[in-house]
């Protein structure tokens, strides 16, 4: 082989190495491995949140959780839903009376506000006269009257009461609040917004 001919075929190997040694570089720093590929999808793509809180109307740190939820709604909109399951505590007087009030209003489509009317009032009826208040906040978000005061203590609203409760105590639910994120229970309640925030975001990311 002539000295131009085995000169060529050196810069030939050369480049062929060194263009092998760059797309091995290009690929390495481009591609990632499963896990972070999955990470990266899950970061891209939230879950929806869905949180459940057995609650009773007579407990003050129901009532003070209730701007911290309403803050998560802002912040998040559809992408966490909030639900509610009675769990009147025997040590609340009106409690279970609050519930049924509540319910009551809910099956004339008006759960919302009894529900605010209720938590809002909660230090005015925790200390007697509970069914007359709230008969007053049912005439004051336009309920029929007559209606309610039959489903105040019907079967039907009692059962409902009872019901989710003996859910509640089934799902091992000792006191209130006790949320549930997605099906899990929280063994510890968050202190401020910005724990049950970052809680929601676990398991929005999850």
């Amino acid at each position: 082989m002539s000295k131009s001919l085995q000169s060529f075929a050196w810069i030939a190997f050369v480049v062929v190495v060194i263009g092998a040694l760059v797309y091995g570089l290009t690929k390495n720093d481009s591609s990632q491995s499963p896990s972070e590929t999955a990470a990266t999808e899950r970061q891209s793509a939230p879950q929806q949140v869905s949180i459940l809180k057995y609650s009773d109307y007579q407990c003050p740190a129901c009532k003070a959780y209730i701007p911290l939820q309403e803050q998560l709604k802002q912040e998040f909109g559809e992408m966490v839903s909030i639900e509610y399951r009675y769990f009147p505590l025997n040590g609340h007087q009106y409690a279970h009376l609050a519930a049924q009030a509540v319910e009551a209003a809910r099956l004339q489509g008006s759960y919302e506000e009894m529900h605010d009317k209720v938590f809002e009032g909660q230090e005015v009826w925790s200390n007697g006269n509970a069914e007359e208040i709230f008969t007053g906040y049912a005439e004051e978000i336009g309920l029929d009257m007559e209606q309610y005061e039959e489903d105040l203590h019907s079967d039907e609203v009692l059962e409902t009461v009872r019901l989710q409760k003996a859910e509640g105590e089934r799902r091992m639910v000792r006191a209130t609040p006790t949320f549930f994120i997605n099906g899990q229970k929280l063994q510890q309640n968050p202190q401020n917004y910005q724990q049950f925030r970052s809680i929601v975001e676990m398991y929005m990311y999850q």
